[in-house]
Order: C-alpha cells, then sequence, then structure tokens
C-alpha cells in the first residue's frame, strides 16, 4: 500500500446495541464505501486465532480487504459483534503504519444498519440486524490498493452437560462471500477437566492433540467461500470414554439427538487391545505394474505397525490362494515373523486369474477361539474368474464364514465392482473403499491402517435404558480406536432424565465392561439446529445403501422421498420432480422434460419443485445430470444473491447428482423370502469410476458429521428452500395464500425484518425469495415488487388486517 502522509484520515468507531432483538448476530467484518453504487470491497485475506481458556474465548481477526477501484474511497468498516462478546481491542492500518483505535458509546445500531442494508442489498447483511455494532469510518482507502484490519473480542461460552460451544460467525453474501486469497481458523483450547471429543458440524477441522487437557484447532482453505457459519463443539469428561449428548427438538415432533463418544488423548501401549488381522491381497495378472508396487508397499507399512500382542496372516491370491503361515491361522506378530511376512509381500509376482471366493474361505473360515477383534483387509482389481465367480453365492458364503470377523474390502481400477464388494464388506460389519489407481490406494490403505491400528474399546453398543429411541445411526458402532471419535445420532420421544449406557469389552483382557452416562433429553430444545439435516442425511445413505445392495422396496423409496424433500438433501429419487402449479409464484414456469422412449427422466435442478406423488415409475432409469444453464429472462445470469435466471448447479448438487448417476443400474430386484439363507440376486452395475464416486458417496452420507449448503437446495429455519428459476421458494407455499409483495431494502422490507425478527435467515438467502409466515399468508420479495409498501401496510398485513 503507498504511505499517504499529509493526507487526510478520520476514524471514528462505535460500539452499540440495537433495539430490534436478539437476532442471530455475524461476526465478519464488512468495508462498505461512502460512494453510491460501489459495493462493499472484497477481502483478500480473514484470518481467524481463537484462545479458550477454561470456557473464556479471545478471539483475534485479521482482515484485509482490497479496493478494486480506481478511485480513492472513504468508507465504513462494520464488525457484528456476536452475542455476549466484549471488544477488547482494535487496530488499522493506514499508510501502512498500523493506527490503535478509540472506542465511544452510542446508541445507533439499528439506524446505521438498515441505511447500510437499504443502500446496499446485500442480503447477508440482514442476519446481522439485531446485534451489537462497532464501526469505524476510513479515508482515503487508496485505489487498488489493500486496507488491513484487525479487531479482537473476547466471550464466555456456552456450556451445558460437558459439552462448550464456541461459533464464529461467517456466513455472508455478495462480493464478500469469497475471499480472493486465504481463509484460516485456528484454536488452541486449554481446559482442566480433560477434553475428549472436538467436533464440528460445518467445517473438517484438522484437531491434535498434545496432551489431555489441550487440543488444537486449524482449518485453512484458498478462496474460501464465506457461506456458513463455523461451530467448533467441544466435550470435557474425567473418565476414560467421553460420552456427551447434544440434542435438538422443536415444539409437537420427536427430538433428535447426537452422541459424541471419544477416549482419553493419552493411551499407553499395554492399554491397547490385541487384534487379529489378515491381509488378503490379490495378486493376478491385472495387477502388474504400478498396482502391484503400491500394494506391496502398503502392506509393508500395515505389517510394520503390527503391535507387539497382535497376531495376524498374509494370504495372496490369484488363480491359487496362498496363505503366508500353514494351516491359515494367525500368528503373533514377533519381529521375526513380522520379517518373514514382509520377505513374503516382497516377492509377489502377478499372475493368473481371480479366485475371491477361494481368497474369502481362506482368510475367514480357520479362526481360533479368541475375543479379540478380528479384521480382514481384503484388496482386489477386479472380479472373481476362478472357483465360485457368482458374486450371490460368494456373499452369502462370506455372512456365513465371518463369525464376527469384519471384512474391510479395497477396490482400485476400473474393473472392481464396487456393488458387489460393498455388499460382503456390509454383511460382515465392514465398509469399503476405491481407489482409480494405485497411488490414490497406497496412501488410502496407509491411512486406513493408521485409523484403526490401536483399538481402545470393541464391538461397541448403545442403549438408553427407559428412554424412547429410535432409528439410530450408524446401526453397527463397531470399535473405538485411539485418537478417534464416534458420532451416533437418533431420534427420541417425549424428554426427560435418561441414562446413556456404551458397552463393549475394553482394553488387552477385551473384559466386557459397560459405562452408564446420566443425560436429559429434553422436551423442547431450539439449539444445534444441524442435527435434524446430519440424522436425515444418515439415514437416507443407510437406505439408498440398503436399494443398491439388496434391492428396491416401495417402502425404502418412499421414506428416502419423504426426508429428501423435508430436508433439502438430493437422491437419485427427489431429482426428478414435477412442479405443482400452485407451489410457485406466478410467472416462474419450471421445465421439466417427460421421459424419453427410452424411460430416461431429465432433470433440471434450478427449476424444479415438489410434489411427492410424481416421481418416475419404479424400473425407470434416472438421468439426474443437471442441464447447461438456460439464459435468463432478463438476458442475465444467475447471481448468489438470487437474481432472475436459473444457473447451472454448483456443488453439492451437481457434484451429488454426478455420483448418483449409477444408481439405477447398480439397483437390484428384492429375492423372495426364504426361512433358510438363499443366494441373492448378483450384485450389477458399480464398475469404473462412476461406480467409486457413488459408493463413495453413499459413505459419506451414511457416515456424515456436517451439514452443506448448496445453491439449489437450502435448509434455512426449520424448511428445505429450493431455488426456482432464481428464487428461493419455500415448501409451504401456495398461490392461494394472501401475499404481500416486497422490494428488497425498501421501507416495507425493512418494517417487515423489524417486526419479524424470524424472517431475517430466510430474508438472508437472497434478494428473491417466496416464504409463507403461516397457512394464510405469504410473502414474496423480488426486486420487481412495487416501491411503496408502507410500515403502515405491513403492519395491517402482519395482524391479519
Amino acid at each position: 500500500m503507498r504511505r499517504t502522509s499529509g493526507r487526510r484520515f478520520a476514524l471514528s468507531l462505535v460500539l452499540s446495541l440495537a433495539a430490534l432483538g436478539t437476532g442471530r448476530a455475524h461476526a465478519i467484518g464488512y468495508l462498505v464505501p461512502d460512494q453510491p453504487g460501489v459495493e462493499p470491497l472484497a477481502i483478500r485475506h480473514h484470518r481467524v486465532g481463537v484462545s479458550v481458556r477454561e470456557r473464556v474465548a479471545e478471539t483475534r481477526v485479521e482482515q484485509t480487504f482490497y479496493n478494486h477501484t480506481g478511485q480513492v474511497l472513504q468508507a465504513t468498516y462494520i464488525f457484528p459483534v456476536p452475542e455476549g462478546a466484549a471488544v477488547s481491542g482494535f487496530a488499522m492500518w493506514v499508510g501502512g503504519r498500523r493506527q490503535e483505535g478509540e472506542l465511544l458509546d452510542a446508541g445507533q445500531a439499528r439506524a446505521i444498519y438498515e441505511a447500510i442494508v437499504a443502500r446496499v442489498r446485500d442480503p447477508g447483511l440482514v442476519e446481522h440486524m439485531g446485534g451489537r455494532l462497532f464501526r469505524a469510518r476510513v479515508f482515503p482507502i487508496q485505489p487498488n490498493s489493500e486496507q488491513r484490519v484487525e479487531i479482537r473480542f473476547s466471550q464466555t461460552l456456552e456450556y451445558q452437560d460437558s459439552v462448550i460451544h464456541y461459533r464464529y460467525p461467517l456466513h455472508t453474501s455478495g462480493p464478500a462471500t469469497q475471499t480472493l486469497e486465504d481463509f484460516t481458523f485456528t484454536a488452541d483450547i486449554i481446559s482442566r477437566t480433560p477434553i475428549r471429543a472436538v467436533y464440528s458440524p460445518t467445517h473438517p477441522l484438522a484437531v491434535s492433540r498434545p496432551d489431555e487437557h489441550r487440543a488444537l484447532v486449524g482449518f485453512e482453505t484458498h478462496q474460501a467461500v464465506l457461506d456458513a457459519d463455523l461451530d467448533l463443539y467441544y466435550a470435557v469428561q474425567d473418565r476414560d470414554v467421553g460420552l456427551s449428548l447434544l440434542t435438538h427438538q422443536v415444539p409437537g415432533e420427536d427430538g433428535y439427538f447426537l452422541a459424541m463418544i471419544a477416549p482419553r488423548a493419552e493411551i499407553a501401549e499395554q492399554e491397547i487391545a490385541a487384534k487379529e488381522v489378515v491381509f488378503v491381497f490379490d495378486t493376478s495378472g491385472s495387477m502388474a505394474g504400478d498396482k502391484l508396487a503400491r500394494a506391496q508397499a502398503a502392506l509393508d507399512y500395515m505389517l510394520a505397525r503390527l503391535n507387539p500382542a497382535d497376531r495376524f496372516q498374509v494370504i495372496r491370491f490369484s488363480t491359487d490362494v496362498e496363505p503366508l503361515f500353514g494351516g491359515g491361522m494367525t500368528v503373533p506378530a514377533t519381529p521375526e515373523n513380522v520379517v518373514r511376512a514382509r520377505g513374503f509381500a516382497h516377492h509377489f509376482v502377478a499372475a493368473g486369474g481371480t479366485a475371491i471366493h477361494g481368497a474369502l474361505r481362506e482368510g475367514l473360515a480357520h479362526q481360533r477361539p479368541s475375543t479379540a477383534a478380528r479384521l480382514i483387509v481384503f484388496l482386489t482389481d477386479g472380479m472373481p474368474t476362478v472357483g465360485e465367480t457368482e458374486p450371490a453365492h460368494i456373499v452369502r458364503d462370506a455372512a456365513l464364514w465371518a463369525q464376527g470377523s469384519r471384512v474391510y474390502v479395497f477396490g482400485v481400477g476400473d474393473d472392481v465392482n464396487t456393488t458387489f464388494l460393498d455388499t460382503i464388506a456390509r454383511r460382515t460389519g465392514g465398509v469399503g473403499d476405491y481407489f482409480a489407481d494405485g497411488s490414490e490406494m497406497e496412501r488410502r490403505l496407509s491411512a486406513f491402517y493408521d485409523r484403526v491400528a490401536y483399538p481402545i474399546f470393541t464391538d461397541l453398543e448403545l442403549s438408553m435404558p427407559g428412554a424412547d429411541v429410535y432409528d439410530v445411526y450408524p446401526r453397527d458402532l463397531g470399535h473405538l480406536y485411539r485418537g478417534s471419535q464416534l458420532m451416533v445420532v437418533g431420534r427420541y420421544r417425549g424428554g426427560g432424565p435418561a441414562r446413556v449406557t456404551l458397552a463393549g469389552r475394553l482394553g488387552p483382557t477385551r473384559e466386557a465392561t459397560s459405562f452408564a452416562y446420566p443425560v436429559t433429553l429434553p422436551p423442547q430444545e431450539a439449539r444445534n439446529a444441524f442435527l435434524p439435516r446430519i440424522w436425515a442425511t444418515r439415514k437416507i445413505g443407510f437406505l439408498l445403501d440398503s436399494i443398491r445392495l439388496e434391492g428396491e422396496r416401495p417402502d425404502l423409496r418412499r421414506d428416502v422421498v419423504a426426508l429428501a424433500q423435508r430436508f433439502g438433501i438430493v437422491t437419485p429419487y427427489t431429482s426428478y420432480l414435477v412442479v405443482e402449479q400452485d407451489a410457485v409464484p406466478p410467472g416462474l414456469i419450471p421445465q421439466v422434460t417427460a421421459p424419453t422412449p427410452e424411460t430416461t427422466a431429465t432433470y433440471d435442478f434450478e427449476d424444479s419443485a415438489v410434489d411427492g406423488d410424481l416421481l418416475p415409475p419404479q424400473g425407470q432409469t434416472l438421468d439426474v445430470r443437471p442441464r447447461a444453464p438456460r439464459p435468463s429472462r432478463s438476458g442475465g445470469g444467475g447471481s448468489s444473491g438470487g437474481s432472475r435466471g436459473a444457473a447451472a448447479p454448483s456443488a453439492p448438487e451437481a457434484e451429488a447428482a454426478r455420483d448418483f448417476e449409477q444408481f439405477a443400474q447398480a439397483r437390484v430386484q428384492p429375492a423372495p423370502t426364504m426361512a433358510a439363507p438363499a443366494p441373492q440376486p448378483a450384485p450389477s452395475g458399480g464398475a469404473g469410476e462412476s461406480g467409486r464416486r457413488l459408493a463413495r458417496r453413499l459413505r459419506e452420507m451414511r457416515e456424515t458429521e456436517r451439514t452443506e449448503e448448496g445453491q439449489v437446495l437450502r435448509y434455512v429455519a426449520g424448511r428445505a428452500f429450493r431455488r426456482v428459476e432464481g428464487m428461493w421458494v419455500d415448501p409451504g407455499y401456495r398461490r392461494s395464500l394472501h401475499t404481500l409483495h416486497v422490494r428488497p431494502g425498501s421501507v416495507g422490507w425493512i418494517a417487515l425484518l423489524r417486526e419479524r425478527p424470524d424472517l431475517r435467515p430466510i430474508f438472508a438467502l437472497g434478494d428473491r425469495v417466496a416464504v409463507a409466515i403461516d397457512g394464510h399468508r405469504a410473502i414474496i420479495v423480488d426486486p420487481s415488487a412495487p416501491e411503496g409498501v408502507s410500515e403502515a401496510q405491513v403492519a395491517s398485513f402482519l395482524s391479519g388486517d
């Protein structure tokens, strides 16, 4: 930045309290030019550092703005202060020098917010209304230069039932939606009570645990999209295995819960449970070259990390099946046995066919009496070609042979049938993962073993005696490992005191152990509103996986559609949707193409609304590829603010649609019910890149811990809004409702936000929104609406006159 010595510099600071109610304050800073027609300046860097000491958090925010214009600007810096926080410092760099600010009292937040929102017409500012505001006037900001700002605030964090919650409000829109360069978040948490689970439902945080009482958290991304607040939860408990509960329940509905389970951070080697690991590796001719070399490297990595108390076996298969140690039994992981195994793997040669059935029999059938956790690490790059080749028979036999062993299947290359292998994994309590090439396989297979190398608490079961809980996911909790944590979601009816029991086998002795945790299931809880969507995503993933692996049933299909419609989740079934004419505002004409003669239904993400009764007939193929964007009626493209004109769907919707392309091909019809085990129809489909994407997508849904916001579907205020030709439409909207039309930024629009603070997160979706406020009235926000709606008209409308 150029020096501005001799130039005028004016800086005034205001800390004010709005009179609009509590609202939902946000903490992202804006630099808003005073010149008409100039949008808020883009953010080049946004860096956040948080220090938490015994629930007291100090947050330091550093933002660098960029003046992209060719003029000298005078601007106002506004920073909505989170509820309960106190500003402890402010600094700004002008002319390259750090300037300390001054804090003055004033009661003008309401007027400031309303004036800026009305002038800038940035919907993202709407949610700031109602909180406290920190303001600084800045001059001069030189053309094509940077302006750096630093602000610090402290707050006491919310604590409930051993869980502490920190939120860095971040959601915005307009030019500040995406940083030009980096967004960085770090947190250093120290607690006298040992820290157990550390969790974010919004961002994939990296967590390091130096000891029991400290956690280091980090997140960094380039050109970050600032479309979701950053939520961080951590649990504190002085127990070997911590369990803390988050809940959410709205009146008239069953509640939701999330159980966060985590062991101590510091686990001695003698506390690690022994395990048995059988490595079953494909050495058929198709594994030649890089795939085999990478498989050998991954196997060598895992062998080197066996624990002294472990037992293991290595099995190589191609046309024949060859166990390293005779009799097929596992042997102790002594240094001598490990050296022998690494030498055995080093001499693998790729040749012959693929005897999957025989390899599974060798790995599963020879089991010694033991309570140790038994894992089968099964790697292949193709379908069975030797011996039993019928997939249904192989799945049946593997399930019979498993007897408590969990088969973790890994497939590499385009010839792998992910549906077939995932069926084996599911029937034995394992999971599957798939790779395009050898380098990806080596990296992720090694990472998998790092996660499972040190079991602490195995064969877990969770129950709540005396409480009415249901729809708990995951169904099979598996094992708890050192450094890991487990998230369990479910529903509950009623409320009141309850007890969570976590049972399993603990430590090296594998002694049956249970822990009891007193909890409260509240009859009403407004916090943790992210829980319903996480629960719904997991349940949909489980249902879709059941359809893919076991066949479609009307009840499963119906449940998927109902959940997807309510929570705004993309699925293969809700990708073909027909619009009820009454369910969209006048003037919106969605285009849905009817099924072609080949019974392929095409779907336009941008132009659709939900009618659960109008779905493709059972058995049709679903084409869920998004179309190219259609030109807008006004001649312009779509925008993040919701301007008229369709835009091509973006992540996560377009990514989900691509991942679901092969879902229909992977489905199979259910087999008739039989008293005795019988071969199921052979799973079909699931090969190639599309098969890998589908398998990975469904696994992510089943295991999800975070919510995602899209540009076509948004779950806001408990409703799944769908973008229809650039307008966000509430599923409860109907044309027959008494409707008030308002222009964003107008007097009537401001009056609505003042009288109905609950509309703020909905209006923040964009400048084109249709929302039902009850069973009789609706509001449509649109730039084409009349300008002259008065405060008196708004009051009359809201009162029902």
